[in-house]
């Protein structure tokens, strides 16, 4: 009876509570790693003090002034302190987000600020930002925590390919930093900085060629500046070249391989990074220097050098072969006399090819020479001064003269001696012909005419002007002239400020 009853009496279920873990916590969890994960990242993230030493700290600012790579933000400066000696400041930047492997001896800064140059405006993204410090890796070298700051924006970096190259000018004229390089008349790169070397014999000039155009820098590559207009009066009369209206203000040197000795693929291989080059004043190579080296001849003229210089040309029949080196004075061998010498080089590329051959020494080629005038003036060759009745100079001709065959070559220790003529008469009158025969073909009466024409159209302009002074048009003349000088005054002043405060293009002009 007692089991029947148990029976129909309700029995309670027992439930086991489970180990799972409410859904509600879940997101808390997720924030705790993330949290963890920051945490972490920041202890091992490592952070890299560098210092940097500038002349100036013009637009950096501790706190707000921002480090860049590749306008990414990698740190920003934590302070700015002078030097001991005051000369210059110092900035400290903290940098995060890159390995100190990438601070090395090659690495670079510089302040990137609003400059107005000859380059062109750079840095306008900075009037509202703020100046920044732009780092670049540069490529291997010795770590370092201490570095000089470059004082200018720097064209070539890293991810921007090319190569650069060093020039050696006797002046800088009207070169200046970011002037172009140009090779077939296309801007392939620019300068980049210079320098007086240590001793200051010479004008030391970087340029950075971009990539593809580097590969064709070679080792017979000419490089030659083309700033400015150059007029010049030499023995062969007057000279006047300009490049482009461009070169005239701003200047720029071009290169060429068009002289190369050496035209093979393995000759024209690019040369490597930081080769020397001379810059000269011109493109073609035999207008003032040699090729190489020179045989030095000795020539004596009776009547005179008037108007021959160092660095004239030497030439046979029109062909440059040699350059003037010296010009003097010695007394005769009785001594009774004072005689003219000039001192000259001839040099071996220039002449024949067996006089040229490359495999001979250069005493050997010396020798070649020697014996080709030699040869040459037993067949009447002499040498002969030339003036040009334009100019004034002269240089030095070579030519048959088949009367002049009873001479020969005089050797001595160091040179040898070639005999010469006088300059004739009809040198100078065969000169007078070609001027005059230059003249006949200018339209002189059409000029002339012109020229009338010009000058009554002039005369009736300042008769009218005369006439009207006092009337409206000269008075609005007047007022046109003032106003033109007022707009000349005002362009100058507002350029010299922009120079000064490029910032003004867009914050306007401080009233304080």
């Amino acid at each position: 009876m007692t089991e029947e009853i148990t029976k129909h009496i309700p029995q309670a279920k027992t439930v086991t509570k489970s180990n799972a873990i409410s859904p509600i916590w879940v997101i808390p969890i997720i924030a705790l790693l993330i949290g963890a994960w920051l945490v972490f990242q920041s202890s091992t993230k490592e952070n890299i003090f560098v210092e940097v030493t500038f002349k100036s700290a013009a637009g950096l600012e501790a706190g707000k002034t921002l480090v860049k790579l590749r306008n990414v933000k990698i740190g920003e400066l934590t302070e700015v302190k002078f030097t001991e000696d005051l000369s210059e400041v110092v900035v400290v930047m903290e940098l995060t987000g890159i390995s100190s492997e990438i601070l090395t001896d090659s690495t670079r800064f510089w302040v990137v600020k609003p400059r107005i140059g000859v380059e062109g405006v750079s840095g306008l993204d900075t009037l509202l930002s703020g100046a920044y410090i732009e780092i670049d890796p540069g490529k291997g070298g010795m770590p370092m925590q201490k570095f000089t700051g470059m004082e200018e924006p720097q064209i070539y970096q890293l991810g921007n390919p090319g190569t650069k190259y060093k020039l050696k000018s006797n002046k800088l004229g009207s070169l200046s930093r970011g002037s172009p390089v140009k090779y077939r008349g296309i801007t392939v790169g620019s300068i980049t900085r210079y320098k007086l070397i240590e001793d200051h014999s010479y004008v030391e000039i970087e340029i950075f060629i971009n990539s593809p155009h580097d590969k064709f820098v070679s080792k017979h590559s000419r490089f030659w500046n083309i700033s400015g207009v150059n007029i010049e009066l030499n023995a062969k009369g007057f000279d006047f070249e300009m490049e482009s209206v461009s070169s005239l203000i701003s200047g720029g040197i071009a290169f060429t391989n068009a002289y190369a000795s050496d035209p093979s693929p393995d000759g024209m291989t690019q040369i490597n990074e930081n080769t020397l080059f001379t810059l000269y004043a011109t493109e073609e190579p035999d207008i003032e220097e040699k090729v190489s080296f020179g045989a030095p001849i000795k020539l004596y003229f009776e009547n005179g050098v008037s108007g021959l210089s160092t660095g004239a040309p030497v030439e046979y029949k029109g062909i440059r072969i040699g350059t003037v080196i010296n010009v003097g004075v010695e007394e005769s061998k009785d001594k009774n006399n004072i005689i003219t010498f000039a001192m000259i080089e001839i040099e071996p590329e220039r002449l024949p090819s067996n006089v040229q051959e490359e495999y001979l020494s250069q005493e050997e080629r010396v020798k070649k020479v020697y014996s080709f005038f030699e040869h040459m003036v037993k067949q009447g060759v002499r040498g002969q001064l030339q003036s040009n009745i334009l100019t004034g100079k002269s240089l030095i001709l070579f030519d048959i003269f088949t009367e002049q065959k009873d001479a020969r070559v005089i050797y001595t220790d160091n040179y040898i001696i070639v005999p010469t003529v006088a300059e004739t008469v009809a040198g100078l009158i065969k000169q007078i012909n070609e001027l005059l025969a230059r003249m006949r073909s200018l339209p002189i009466e059409t000029i002339g005419g012109n020229l009338d024409e010009a000058a009554v159209n002039l005369n009736n302009l300042i008769k009218s002007l005369n006439a009207e002074e006092n009337g409206m048009t000269g008075i609005q003349i007047n007022e046109t002239l003032i106003e033109l000088n007022r707009a000349a005054r005002s362009i100058r002043v507002m350029s010299e400020y922009l120079e000064r405060h490029p910032e003004a293009l867009i914050k306007g002009k401080n009233r304080e």
